[in-house]
Formats: C-alpha cells, structure tokens, sequence
C-alpha cells in the first residue's frame, strides 16, 4: 500500500477506534441519551465556534484576495449544486417522509475536517489545505442553517415551526465572522487563535463518542442499515465528486482548487449529523447508520478517488 494511502488507512481506523469507545461506553452506562444531548449542545454552541474561528486565527498564510474569493464562490456554488441533487435524488429514491431531511443531509455534508484535511495532505500536500480551510467556510455556515434546517423537517413525519432565529446561533455567527475575517486577510492571531483551537480541539472526539454512544441505541444486525441508505451511501462517495467536476471542470481552470473541492465532495457523511440531530429533533439513528457506513467504505473510495482527481486534472 503506497504511504499516502497508508496514512489515510490510518485516519480512518482511528475513527473506528473512537467511535468504537462511544459503543462501550453506552452500553457500560458510562453515556446516556441525556448525556448524548448535553454534549452535542456544548459541542455545537462553544466548542465548534471555537475550532471555526481558531482555524482562521491560527493560519500562517492565507491564498490571495482574488483566489479566496474564487475558492469561496466555488463552495457556494458547489454546495448549491449538491442541495439540488439532494432533493431530486431523495424523491427518486422514494425516501419517506420523516427521513428524507437526514438523507438530504448526508448526500450534501461530508467529513470535511477530520478526514477531509489528512486525506487532502495525503494526496496533494500541505498547500492544499489553505484552499480548504476557505472551502470550508461556506460548507460550515450551511451546514447550520440549511443542514439544520433539513433536520427540523425530519422529526418522524411532524415538521417543526421554524423562523430565523433558529439559525442565530453560536456556531452561525462565527462562520460569518471567519468568513469576514479572511476577506479582510486578518489571521495568525497566536494566542487568541491557539485558545479557540485547544477549546475546538474537543469537537472531533466528543463527535464520534456520541455517533458510537447512537449506534449501541440498535440491535447490533441494524447497525449497517437499507439498501436506501447503501445507494445513498455509494452515491455520496462516488457519484455527487464525479457530478462536481463535470459540472466545473469546463469553467474552473484544473488545479489544487479544483482537486480540493473534488475531494471534499467524496468524504464520509459528516460527524456532526448525530450532534445536529439531537439539538433539532432529527432522525438519529438513520444519521448514525449513514456515517457508520459512509466510513467503512470510505476505505475503499477515497483512494479511488484520488486515483481519479490526479488522473483527470
């Protein structure tokens, strides 16, 4: 197995590992669904916040203002697509009403941190990863509102009353701060910026204790879920990346940028979900289930992936 593959093989066992922690921990009464919902809450309203702004505050070097508006249009543009492909692909599914939020969710956010940052060094260098972290702004502020806004139409078939003031939170204020804040090209601020990393430092371990603690809620024969949720799945790594670039490719000149959005669009159903599910009433034992999967044959997809970004561009 060539080293970058390796190191990706790696990161994703890792994620096993934890998740697998949050497994025992449930079913040893160590975690419980109240927990669950605290900690997602802390998660989501201080320490996400944190990781957002820390993530600006502690870059050395930010892509030009050209470039970072570039990189920004194209993740609007990008997730916009993906929002739409989401919506036709559930209804060509027949998903039913309750779930189609959280599928709509999982075909549109991937793990763009934990995953998507090693695998982007992996494969292209540390280069790549000042475009995502630009990518990522737009991606983070969506997945708080429009993401959000899924979940909510997803509590077992009841839609919930929403105004706009459920998405003034926390987390969406400093997404539009870090997206304010690099137009403006402030950044490497190190002892504010090391602060707000160390308290984001959480967000990753606490995420995947609460996905492994939602999975041990299921008999252990559901934990891989439908064969929904496998297309769903398979279409999410494989086919939304390959819809991406054929969409851009003719528009966007072939580069690091172009690679970077490619990737990000084929990672594993965001960890997140299961946080997001608990504080908006969504589905998430199906949320659960969809990134237990997505992440197992991320195994196989994202070196396959690779294989065809580095081919084609």
């Amino acid at each position: 197995m060539p080293e970058s593959m390796l190191g990706i093989f790696q990161e994703i066992v890792t994620l096993f590992a934890i998740v697998a922690v949050g497994y025992g921990a449930k079913k040893l009464h160590f975690m419980n669904n109240e927990f669950d919902r605290m900690l997602s809450k802390l998660v989501i309203n201080i320490a996400l916040p944190g990781m957002i702004l820390g993530s600006v505050l502690t870059a050395t070097q930010l892509p030009s203002a050209q470039e970072v508006w570039e990189c920004l249009g194209l993740s609007f543009a990008s997730m916009l697509i993906m929002f739409v492909v989401a919506y036709g692909f559930t209804l060509l599914l027949r998903i039913p009403d309750g779930h189609r939020g959280v599928y709509r969710f999982m075909l549109c956010f991937g793990n763009v941190g934990f995953i998507g940052y090693p695998v982007l060094t992996a494969v292209f260098g540390p280069d790549a990863l000042v475009y995502a972290a630009v990518f990522n702004l737009p991606f983070n502020l969506f997945v708080f509102t429009v993401g959000a806004w899924f979940l909510t139409q997803d509590t077992d078939g009841v839609k919930v009353q929403t105004t706009w003031r459920t998405f003034v939170t926390p987390v969406m204020i400093s997404c539009l701060v870090a997206i304010v804040l690099t137009l403006l090209g402030i950044h490497h601020a190190p002892i504010l910026g090391d602060a707000l990393n160390t308290l984001g430092s959480i967000t990753t371990p606490a995420a995947l204790l609460i996905i492994g603690s939602s999975l041990a809620n299921m008999p252990a024969r559901e934990l891989l879920g439908s064969p929904r949720l496998w297309i769903c799945s398979l279409f999410r790594l494989m086919v939304m990346p390959v819809l991406i670039w054929a969409v851009f490719s003719p528009f966007v000149p072939s580069g690091l940028m172009l690679a970077v959005t490619i990737m990000l669009t084929g990672m594993p159903v965001a960890t997140n979900g299961t946080m997001l599910c608990y504080q908006y009433g969504g589905n998430s034992r199906v949320m659960a289930q969809g990134t237990f999967v997505t992440t197992v044959l991320a195994l196989a997809s994202i070196p396959l992936l690779a294989s065809f970004v580095t081919t084609v561009l």
